[in-house]
């Protein structure tokens, strides 16, 4: 099982020179907060993937992995796995020059990657050292439609490290599904605070029902531990305040 996810369930306890479960949901949530306004959003798609391979499954920044094995958890516009290694090549020159990846030797067909935390992305930690003192510019809602694009679709499932957020259960690219937190006959938008990566029980349960109480009824249920109900009671309430913020 991955690193963060023993964690949370408690089967582990923290070992040293690995991320602390803090400071892995503060770095995840840096991704959307600052990461998405230093990087293109294809590039951002294969960070998100990187993240999830180092960061979430080991709880360190090093990963080993071919190009193939990485495009094989991103869609293509065209709604198909990226096979083409060149495809994801063409999305590093961002992310090497922004400095939120370094690829520190390459072994044949893989590659030895160190994946930085947002935090300590130049550009990123410019944006939070300016939060931090007050001088932060007001942040523009991204209003950019992520659940009819296929390729910010899948964006919402990198960011919720492919796992229901209603479950916990493992999903995948042909298996997720993408769930309004405020419905859309609610007022509800298709931004992607307002979208959470859900398995296709739980969405067909939820429908136009309040996420919050069905986090507690699947908890009832005994779907999701005490722990795990706590955790994704927390990140929901979070992507909800952005969402009613923004509007």
């Amino acid at each position: 099982m991955a690193y963060i996810l023993d964690l949370i369930n408690g089967t582990i306890e923290q070992k040293p020179n690995r991320i602390t479960l803090e400071r892995f949901l503060q770095e995840n949530a840096y991704i959307t907060k600052y990461l998405s306004r230093v990087v293109k959003d294809q590039a951002l798609v294969v960070y998100h993937v990187l993240f999830h391979l180092s960061w979430f499954q080991s709880g360190n920044g090093s990963v080993v992995a071919p190009w193939a094995e990485i495009g094989s958890y991103i869609m293509s516009t065209h709604g198909n796995i990226i096979h083409n290694t060149g495809t994801i090549r063409k999305r590093l020159p961002d992310l090497l020059q922004k400095k939120c990846i370094s690829v520190v030797r390459q072994r044949g067909d893989a590659n030895e990657i160190l994946v930085h935390l947002p935090s300590e992305i130049p550009a990123c930690r410019e944006l939070i050292a300016l939060e931090e003192a007050g001088e932060a510019e007001p942040m523009q809602p991204d209003e950019r439609d992520y659940y009819t694009d296929r390729e910010r679709r899948l964006e919402i499932l990198q960011r919720d490290n492919h796992r229901c957020v209603y479950c916990t259960i493992e999903i995948s690219e042909d298996t997720y599904v993408l769930d309004h937190l405020i419905p859309v006959s609610n007022g509800g938008t298709n931004r992607k605070s307002n979208l959470v990566a859900s398995c296709q029980p739980c969405n067909q349960r939820k429908q136009d029902r309040d996420a919050i109480e069905f986090l507690l009824e699947n908890y009832r249920n005994h779907l999701l531990s005490q722990q795990e109900y706590m955790q994704q009671k927390s990140y929901v309430e979070a992507l909800l305040t952005e969402a009613k913020e923004n509007g």
